[in-house]
Protein backbone atom coordinates (compact mmCIF):
# COMPACT_ATOMS: atom_id res chain seq x y z
CA UNK A 1 0.00 0.00 0.00
CA UNK A 2 2.93 2.28 0.51
CA UNK A 3 4.82 1.28 -2.82
CA UNK A 4 1.51 2.91 -4.28
CA UNK A 5 -0.28 5.59 -2.43
CA UNK A 6 2.13 6.58 0.04
CA UNK A 7 0.04 6.93 4.15
CA UNK A 8 -3.16 4.87 2.60
CA UNK A 9 -1.34 2.08 5.05
CA UNK A 10 -1.75 4.54 8.11
CA UNK A 11 -5.23 5.53 7.38
CA UNK A 12 -5.75 1.60 7.61
CA UNK A 13 -4.45 0.25 10.09
CA UNK A 14 -2.47 3.49 11.83
CA UNK A 15 -1.83 6.86 12.55
CA UNK A 16 -4.93 8.35 10.32
CA UNK A 17 -3.88 12.19 10.77
CA UNK A 18 -0.43 10.70 9.41
CA UNK A 19 -2.21 8.93 6.96
CA UNK A 20 -4.28 11.82 5.65
CA UNK A 21 -0.99 14.47 5.87
CA UNK A 22 1.43 11.97 3.85
CA UNK A 23 -1.70 11.17 1.25
CA UNK A 24 -2.30 14.40 0.06
CA UNK A 25 1.17 15.38 -0.28
CA UNK A 26 1.46 12.53 -2.06
CA UNK A 27 -1.43 13.61 -4.58
CA UNK A 28 0.05 16.87 -4.47
CA UNK A 29 2.92 15.04 -6.22
CA UNK A 30 1.03 13.75 -8.75
CA UNK A 31 -0.68 16.68 -9.64
CA UNK A 32 2.83 18.64 -9.96
CA UNK A 33 3.88 16.01 -11.94
CA UNK A 34 1.35 16.24 -14.42
CA UNK A 35 1.58 19.96 -15.07
CA UNK A 36 5.21 18.79 -15.78
CA UNK A 37 4.05 16.43 -18.16
CA UNK A 38 1.58 18.90 -19.46
CA UNK A 39 4.78 21.74 -19.75
CA UNK A 40 7.10 19.24 -21.78
CA UNK A 41 3.92 18.55 -24.37
CA UNK A 42 3.51 22.53 -24.56
CA UNK A 43 6.89 24.65 -23.92
CA UNK A 44 9.58 21.75 -23.55
CA UNK A 45 12.12 24.15 -23.44
CA UNK A 46 10.84 25.60 -20.10
CA UNK A 47 10.69 22.18 -18.32
CA UNK A 48 14.36 21.35 -19.81
CA UNK A 49 15.26 24.72 -18.33
CA UNK A 50 14.18 23.35 -14.77
CA UNK A 51 17.28 21.09 -15.00
CA UNK A 52 20.01 23.93 -15.82
CA UNK A 53 18.97 26.25 -12.71
CA UNK A 54 21.19 26.28 -9.85
CA UNK A 55 18.34 27.32 -7.77
CA UNK A 56 15.72 25.11 -8.87
CA UNK A 57 17.73 22.21 -8.49
CA UNK A 58 19.31 23.31 -5.35
CA UNK A 59 15.19 23.79 -4.26
CA UNK A 60 14.80 20.06 -6.09
CA UNK A 61 17.39 18.46 -4.24
CA UNK A 62 16.16 19.10 -1.02
CA UNK A 63 12.83 18.52 -1.78
CA UNK A 64 13.87 15.10 -3.03
CA UNK A 65 15.85 14.46 0.19
CA UNK A 66 12.88 15.11 2.06
CA UNK A 67 10.43 13.15 0.11
CA UNK A 68 13.01 10.50 0.13
CA UNK A 69 13.25 10.38 4.25
CA UNK A 70 9.37 10.86 4.60
CA UNK A 71 8.97 8.24 2.49
CA UNK A 72 11.24 5.76 4.20
CA UNK A 73 9.69 6.47 7.47
CA UNK A 74 6.14 5.44 5.87
CA UNK A 75 8.09 2.05 5.01
CA UNK A 76 9.11 1.50 8.32
CA UNK A 77 6.11 2.57 10.04
CA UNK A 78 3.96 0.81 7.81
CA UNK A 79 6.44 -2.47 8.56
CA UNK A 80 5.68 -2.24 12.44
CA UNK A 81 2.05 -1.75 11.14
CA UNK A 82 1.98 -5.30 9.81
CA UNK A 83 2.52 -6.62 13.11
CA UNK A 84 5.61 -9.18 11.54
CA UNK A 85 6.10 -10.69 15.16
CA UNK A 86 2.86 -12.69 15.22
CA UNK A 87 3.59 -14.20 11.84
CA UNK A 88 5.15 -17.25 11.29
CA UNK A 89 8.89 -17.00 11.25
CA UNK A 90 8.94 -17.54 7.56
CA UNK A 91 6.09 -15.23 6.83
CA UNK A 92 7.92 -12.88 9.07
CA UNK A 93 11.10 -13.33 7.18
CA UNK A 94 9.81 -12.88 4.13
CA UNK A 95 7.65 -9.50 4.54
CA UNK A 96 11.19 -8.45 6.61
CA UNK A 97 13.51 -9.13 3.23
CA UNK A 98 10.94 -7.40 1.05
CA UNK A 99 10.26 -4.02 3.10
CA UNK A 100 14.71 -4.29 3.57
CA UNK A 101 14.91 -4.16 -0.04
CA UNK A 102 12.16 -1.69 -0.66
CA UNK A 103 13.85 0.71 1.95
CA UNK A 104 17.46 -0.13 0.40
CA UNK A 105 16.06 0.43 -3.19
CA UNK A 106 14.49 3.62 -2.29
CA UNK A 107 17.44 5.19 -0.27
CA UNK A 108 19.85 4.36 -2.79
CA UNK A 109 17.70 5.85 -5.54
CA UNK A 110 17.39 9.24 -3.94
CA UNK A 111 21.02 9.26 -2.65
CA UNK A 112 22.08 8.52 -6.83
CA UNK A 113 19.21 11.15 -7.71
CA UNK A 114 20.54 13.82 -5.15
CA UNK A 115 24.25 13.22 -5.92
CA UNK A 116 23.26 13.78 -9.74
CA UNK A 117 21.59 16.76 -9.02
CA UNK A 118 24.34 18.35 -6.77
CA UNK A 119 27.10 17.09 -9.00
CA UNK A 120 24.80 19.18 -12.12
CA UNK A 121 24.27 22.22 -10.16
CA UNK A 122 28.05 22.19 -9.26
CA UNK A 123 28.89 22.10 -13.22
CA UNK A 124 26.38 24.68 -14.18
CA UNK A 125 27.63 27.10 -11.42
CA UNK A 126 30.91 26.50 -12.98
CA UNK A 127 31.02 26.61 -16.40
CA UNK A 128 27.75 28.58 -17.29
CA UNK A 129 28.73 31.61 -15.08
CA UNK A 130 27.69 34.53 -17.89
CA UNK A 131 24.60 36.06 -17.86
CA UNK A 132 24.50 38.13 -20.87
CA UNK A 133 22.08 36.58 -23.54
CA UNK A 134 22.08 37.68 -26.75
CA UNK A 135 18.65 36.68 -29.48
CA UNK A 136 19.00 34.69 -32.60
CA UNK A 137 19.89 36.69 -35.61
CA UNK A 138 18.20 36.33 -38.70
CA UNK A 139 16.25 33.54 -36.60
CA UNK A 140 19.88 31.69 -36.48
CA UNK A 141 22.16 30.94 -33.31
CA UNK A 142 25.80 31.22 -34.02
CA UNK A 143 27.81 29.12 -31.90
CA UNK A 144 31.68 28.92 -32.36
CA UNK A 145 33.03 25.86 -31.14
CA UNK A 146 37.31 26.24 -30.90
CA UNK A 147 39.26 23.28 -30.03
CA UNK A 148 41.90 24.99 -27.50
CA UNK A 149 45.31 22.85 -27.82
CA UNK A 150 46.81 25.04 -25.04
CA UNK A 151 50.14 23.43 -23.57
CA UNK A 152 53.31 24.58 -21.11
CA UNK A 153 55.19 24.27 -24.73
CA UNK A 154 53.28 26.83 -26.65
CA UNK A 155 52.50 30.69 -26.52
CA UNK A 156 48.68 31.11 -26.42
CA UNK A 157 45.85 28.78 -27.38
CA UNK A 158 46.51 28.02 -30.96
CA UNK A 159 43.67 26.80 -31.57
CA UNK A 160 43.32 23.22 -32.94
CA UNK A 161 39.55 23.37 -34.67
CA UNK A 162 37.14 26.32 -35.28
CA UNK A 163 33.64 25.26 -36.26
CA UNK A 164 30.32 27.27 -36.29
CA UNK A 165 27.62 25.86 -35.44
CA UNK A 166 24.53 27.77 -37.59
CA UNK A 167 21.72 26.63 -35.76
CA UNK A 168 17.57 27.04 -36.69
CA UNK A 169 16.12 28.73 -33.29
CA UNK A 170 13.12 27.38 -34.75
CA UNK A 171 13.33 23.68 -35.93
CA UNK A 172 17.16 23.00 -34.47
CA UNK A 173 18.67 22.22 -38.34
CA UNK A 174 22.17 23.06 -38.08
CA UNK A 175 24.96 24.12 -40.75
CA UNK A 176 28.36 23.65 -39.74
CA UNK A 177 30.87 25.93 -40.74
CA UNK A 178 34.13 25.05 -40.70
CA UNK A 179 37.64 27.09 -40.88
CA UNK A 180 40.54 25.63 -41.10
CA UNK A 181 44.08 26.86 -39.20
CA UNK A 182 46.02 27.77 -41.84
CA UNK A 183 43.35 30.37 -43.45
CA UNK A 184 45.09 33.73 -44.41
CA UNK A 185 44.63 37.98 -44.86
CA UNK A 186 41.38 36.90 -42.83
CA UNK A 187 39.28 40.29 -42.62
CA UNK A 188 38.31 40.99 -39.35
CA UNK A 189 34.68 42.60 -38.20
CA UNK A 190 33.44 46.02 -39.33
CA UNK A 191 33.30 46.69 -35.73
CA UNK A 192 36.32 44.85 -34.70
CA UNK A 193 38.92 46.61 -32.89
CA UNK A 194 41.30 44.54 -34.89
CA UNK A 195 39.91 46.12 -37.77
CA UNK A 196 41.83 49.45 -37.66
CA UNK A 197 45.77 47.41 -36.90
CA UNK A 198 44.78 45.14 -39.84
CA UNK A 199 42.46 47.30 -42.20
CA UNK A 200 43.09 45.36 -45.11
CA UNK A 201 42.91 41.72 -43.27
CA UNK A 202 45.67 39.86 -41.14
CA UNK A 203 47.89 39.69 -44.18
CA UNK A 204 51.18 40.06 -42.64
CA UNK A 205 52.84 37.11 -44.09
CA UNK A 206 52.55 33.28 -44.12
CA UNK A 207 52.69 33.05 -40.59
CA UNK A 208 49.52 35.58 -40.02
CA UNK A 209 47.21 32.43 -40.26
CA UNK A 210 43.62 32.61 -38.44
CA UNK A 211 44.82 29.89 -35.51
CA UNK A 212 47.35 32.79 -34.89
CA UNK A 213 45.04 35.91 -34.20
CA UNK A 214 44.57 34.71 -30.37
CA UNK A 215 48.24 34.79 -29.62
CA UNK A 216 48.72 38.39 -31.82
CA UNK A 217 45.50 39.98 -29.41
CA UNK A 218 46.07 37.76 -26.41
CA UNK A 219 47.86 41.40 -24.59
CA UNK A 220 45.85 44.06 -26.39
CA UNK A 221 44.30 45.35 -23.41
CA UNK A 222 44.31 48.87 -25.21
CA UNK A 223 41.86 47.31 -28.24
CA UNK A 224 39.50 45.59 -25.82
CA UNK A 225 39.55 46.59 -22.52
CA UNK A 226 36.69 45.31 -21.14
CA UNK A 227 37.93 42.06 -22.44
CA UNK A 228 39.21 38.84 -19.96
CA UNK A 229 40.41 37.56 -23.24
CA UNK A 230 41.52 40.26 -25.79
CA UNK A 231 42.89 37.22 -27.83
CA UNK A 232 39.56 35.25 -27.79
CA UNK A 233 37.52 38.10 -28.92
CA UNK A 234 40.05 39.15 -31.11
CA UNK A 235 39.45 35.32 -33.07
CA UNK A 236 36.02 35.83 -33.03
CA UNK A 237 36.01 38.92 -34.98
CA UNK A 238 38.18 37.57 -37.08
CA UNK A 239 35.67 34.52 -37.77
CA UNK A 240 33.04 36.61 -37.96
CA UNK A 241 35.03 38.40 -41.18
CA UNK A 242 35.89 35.85 -42.72
CA UNK A 243 31.98 34.31 -43.14
CA UNK A 244 29.91 37.17 -42.46
CA UNK A 245 27.71 35.65 -39.51
CA UNK A 246 27.58 37.08 -36.72
CA UNK A 247 28.55 34.91 -33.54
CA UNK A 248 25.71 34.92 -30.40
CA UNK A 249 28.55 32.47 -28.24
CA UNK A 250 31.41 30.87 -28.29
CA UNK A 251 32.08 27.34 -26.48
CA UNK A 252 35.99 26.55 -25.94
CA UNK A 253 36.89 22.80 -25.83
CA UNK A 254 40.12 21.77 -23.75
CA UNK A 255 40.76 18.87 -26.10
CA UNK A 256 42.13 17.09 -23.12
CA UNK A 257 39.02 17.04 -21.38
CA UNK A 258 37.83 16.10 -24.64
CA UNK A 259 39.02 12.43 -23.74
CA UNK A 260 37.23 12.37 -20.18
CA UNK A 261 33.80 13.15 -21.77
CA UNK A 262 34.71 10.10 -24.26
CA UNK A 263 35.51 8.22 -21.60
CA UNK A 264 32.44 9.18 -18.74
CA UNK A 265 30.04 7.84 -21.94
CA UNK A 266 31.95 4.54 -22.13
CA UNK A 267 33.32 5.76 -25.54
CA UNK A 268 32.15 6.51 -28.91
CA UNK A 269 31.69 3.70 -31.84
CA UNK A 270 33.33 4.53 -35.34
CA UNK A 271 34.14 3.25 -38.24
CA UNK A 272 38.13 3.95 -38.73
CA UNK A 273 38.72 4.48 -42.91
CA UNK A 274 42.40 4.30 -43.06
CA UNK A 275 44.89 3.59 -40.49
CA UNK A 276 45.57 6.40 -38.09
CA UNK A 277 48.98 7.19 -35.76
CA UNK A 278 49.02 7.68 -32.57
CA UNK A 279 51.62 10.03 -32.43
CA UNK A 280 53.33 13.05 -34.12
CA UNK A 281 56.36 14.03 -35.91
CA UNK A 282 58.63 14.41 -32.57
CA UNK A 283 57.25 11.21 -30.93
CA UNK A 284 57.49 9.01 -34.54
CA UNK A 285 59.73 6.20 -32.61
CA UNK A 286 56.34 4.51 -31.07
CA UNK A 287 54.44 3.74 -33.83
CA UNK A 288 51.03 2.61 -32.59
CA UNK A 289 48.30 3.19 -34.93
CA UNK A 290 44.41 2.89 -34.67
CA UNK A 291 43.83 -0.20 -37.10
CA UNK A 292 40.55 0.43 -39.91
CA UNK A 293 37.53 -0.91 -39.25
CA UNK A 294 34.16 -0.30 -37.15
CA UNK A 295 35.34 -0.29 -33.20
CA UNK A 296 34.84 1.17 -30.41
CA UNK A 297 37.37 4.29 -29.16
CA UNK A 298 37.89 5.31 -25.65
CA UNK A 299 39.23 8.94 -25.11
CA UNK A 300 42.27 8.55 -25.81
CA UNK A 301 41.42 6.85 -29.16
CA UNK A 302 39.43 9.56 -30.03
CA UNK A 303 41.32 12.21 -29.26
CA UNK A 304 44.34 11.14 -31.95
CA UNK A 305 41.39 10.21 -34.31
CA UNK A 306 40.69 13.91 -33.83
CA UNK A 307 43.86 15.11 -34.46
CA UNK A 308 46.22 12.66 -35.99
CA UNK A 309 47.88 14.33 -38.78
CA UNK A 310 50.96 11.68 -39.32
CA UNK A 311 50.45 10.64 -43.41
CA UNK A 312 47.66 12.80 -43.34
CA UNK A 313 47.06 16.80 -43.68
CA UNK A 314 44.63 19.37 -41.73
CA UNK A 315 42.01 18.64 -44.16
CA UNK A 316 41.61 14.88 -43.65
CA UNK A 317 41.14 15.58 -40.27
CA UNK A 318 39.15 18.52 -40.21
CA UNK A 319 36.84 15.61 -41.99
CA UNK A 320 37.22 13.23 -39.47
CA UNK A 321 36.54 15.79 -36.85
CA UNK A 322 33.12 16.41 -37.90
CA UNK A 323 32.43 12.74 -38.45
CA UNK A 324 33.43 12.42 -34.67
CA UNK A 325 30.58 14.58 -33.75
CA UNK A 326 28.47 13.45 -35.89
CA UNK A 327 28.93 9.94 -33.96
CA UNK A 328 28.94 11.45 -30.53
CA UNK A 329 25.85 13.41 -31.74
CA UNK A 330 23.86 10.14 -32.68
CA UNK A 331 25.31 7.81 -30.11
CA UNK A 332 24.83 9.72 -26.97
CA UNK A 333 20.93 9.16 -26.38
CA UNK A 334 18.93 10.77 -23.64
CA UNK A 335 19.01 6.87 -21.28
CA UNK A 336 23.02 7.13 -21.68
CA UNK A 337 22.98 10.25 -20.70
CA UNK A 338 21.41 9.73 -17.78
CA UNK A 339 23.33 6.58 -16.71
CA UNK A 340 26.41 8.49 -16.60
CA UNK A 341 25.39 11.85 -16.26
CA UNK A 342 27.34 12.28 -12.95
CA UNK A 343 30.61 11.57 -15.11
CA UNK A 344 29.41 13.86 -18.22
CA UNK A 345 29.18 16.39 -15.69
CA UNK A 346 32.44 15.80 -14.04
CA UNK A 347 34.11 15.93 -17.37
CA UNK A 348 32.03 18.96 -18.37
CA UNK A 349 33.92 20.90 -15.92
CA UNK A 350 37.43 20.62 -17.22
CA UNK A 351 36.19 20.23 -21.03
CA UNK A 352 34.21 23.39 -21.61
CA UNK A 353 34.42 27.22 -21.26
CA UNK A 354 31.67 29.19 -22.53
CA UNK A 355 29.70 32.18 -22.31
CA UNK A 356 26.35 30.91 -23.10
CA UNK A 357 24.42 31.56 -20.08
CA UNK A 358 22.48 29.10 -17.79
CA UNK A 359 18.91 30.26 -19.06
CA UNK A 360 19.73 29.93 -22.31
CA UNK A 361 20.38 25.71 -21.76
CA UNK A 362 16.96 24.58 -21.65
CA UNK A 363 16.44 26.32 -25.01
CA UNK A 364 19.66 24.79 -26.51
CA UNK A 365 19.03 21.23 -25.59
CA UNK A 366 15.29 22.24 -26.62
CA UNK A 367 17.05 22.34 -30.46
CA UNK A 368 19.41 19.46 -29.96
CA UNK A 369 16.54 17.20 -29.35
CA UNK A 370 14.63 18.48 -32.26
CA UNK A 371 18.15 18.42 -34.32
CA UNK A 372 18.07 14.11 -33.89
CA UNK A 373 17.60 12.71 -36.54
CA UNK A 374 17.89 15.49 -38.87
CA UNK A 375 20.54 15.91 -41.93
CA UNK A 376 23.47 18.04 -40.86
CA UNK A 377 25.27 20.01 -43.93
CA UNK A 378 28.62 21.04 -43.81
CA UNK A 379 30.48 24.03 -45.35
CA UNK A 380 34.43 23.32 -44.99
CA UNK A 381 37.08 26.50 -46.35
CA UNK A 382 38.85 24.14 -47.59
CA UNK A 383 40.53 23.23 -51.07
CA UNK A 384 40.11 23.31 -53.79
CA UNK A 385 36.77 25.27 -53.11
CA UNK A 386 38.53 27.63 -50.95
CA UNK A 387 42.24 28.94 -51.54
CA UNK A 388 43.74 29.25 -47.87
CA UNK A 389 46.50 31.23 -48.91
CA UNK A 390 44.47 33.35 -51.31
CA UNK A 391 40.65 33.43 -50.48
CA UNK A 392 37.59 35.04 -52.05
CA UNK A 393 35.84 35.90 -49.05
CA UNK A 394 33.14 37.51 -50.89
CA UNK A 395 32.32 34.10 -52.20
CA UNK A 396 32.91 32.35 -49.19
CA UNK A 397 30.15 34.74 -47.69
CA UNK A 398 27.70 33.47 -50.60
CA UNK A 399 28.92 30.33 -50.16
CA UNK A 400 27.69 29.53 -46.83
CA UNK A 401 24.37 31.77 -47.05
CA UNK A 402 23.23 29.40 -49.53
CA UNK A 403 24.50 26.48 -47.47
CA UNK A 404 21.86 27.75 -44.85
CA UNK A 405 19.49 28.59 -47.41
CA UNK A 406 19.38 25.04 -48.64
CA UNK A 407 19.28 24.01 -44.78
CA UNK A 408 16.18 25.82 -44.19
CA UNK A 409 14.39 24.90 -46.92
CA UNK A 410 12.19 21.59 -46.79
CA UNK A 411 14.43 18.75 -46.43
CA UNK A 412 15.53 16.45 -49.58
CA UNK A 413 16.37 12.92 -49.93
CA UNK A 414 19.85 12.85 -51.05
CA UNK A 415 21.29 10.13 -53.16
CA UNK A 416 24.18 7.46 -52.16
CA UNK A 417 27.18 8.47 -51.28
CA UNK A 418 30.66 7.41 -52.74
CA UNK A 419 32.65 5.81 -50.16
CA UNK A 420 35.55 8.00 -49.17
CA UNK A 421 38.61 6.34 -47.97
CA UNK A 422 40.23 9.72 -46.46
CA UNK A 423 36.67 10.98 -45.05
CA UNK A 424 37.45 15.07 -46.54
CA UNK A 425 33.80 14.57 -48.37
CA UNK A 426 32.64 15.17 -44.73
CA UNK A 427 33.66 18.59 -45.33
CA UNK A 428 31.65 19.82 -47.47
CA UNK A 429 28.30 18.27 -47.85
CA UNK A 430 24.59 17.91 -46.84
CA UNK A 431 24.22 15.18 -45.08
CA UNK A 432 27.27 14.33 -42.64
CA UNK A 433 26.06 11.14 -41.52
CA UNK A 434 26.00 9.90 -44.85
CA UNK A 435 29.37 10.71 -45.79
CA UNK A 436 30.95 9.47 -42.61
Amino acid sequence: MTIVVPGSAQRAVGNRWVGRVATFVWFLLLCLGGFLAWKYATDRATFLGYFTNSDKLALARFGLISVGFLWLCLFIDAWRLGSTFRLSFMRAAAITVINVAIIAGVAGSTAYASQLIKVSRETVKTVFKATETTPPLKGRYNILMIGSDARKDRTGIRPDSMTIASIDATTGRTVLVSLPRNLQNVPFAKDSPMRRVYPYGYNCGPTCLLNAVHTAAQNRKDLYPDSADPGLDATIDAVEGATNLKINYYVMINLNGFKGLVNAVGGVEMDVKTRIAMFGHDDSYKQTYIEPGLQKLDGQKALWYARSRVASDDFTRMGRQKCLMAAMLNQLSPQKVLVNATRIAESGKELLSTNIPAVELGQFADLALKSRGSKIAVVSLVPPVVSTVNPNFPAIHTMIQTAIDKSEAAPTTSGPKKKDPTQRAANTTDDLAASC
